[in-house]
């Protein structure tokens, strides 16, 4: 894996990416939105990894040029 020059290996997730309000678990991501309600941190955590997945899909696909 890639990081960030002056960045060591870290997690996959970043604390300040979720947050619980009222008992309900919320991440937000890098373009601003709230996504969320969910029932605890874990499932927090994994839709943030089918986000991210999608959103990386999204740009592949944004690169590839058809030929011909």
């Amino acid at each position: 894996m890639d990081y960030r020059s002056g960045e060591g290996e870290r997690t996959w997730f970043r604390s300040e990416r979720f947050l619980c309000m009222n008992g309900e678990w919320y991440f937000i991501t890098r373009e601003g939105s709230q996504e969320g309600p969910y029932r605890s941190q874990a499932e927090a955590e994994r839709d943030l990894c089918i986000y991210i997945r999608h959103q990386n899909d999204q740009m592949l696909q944004a690169s590839i040029k058809p030929t011909g």
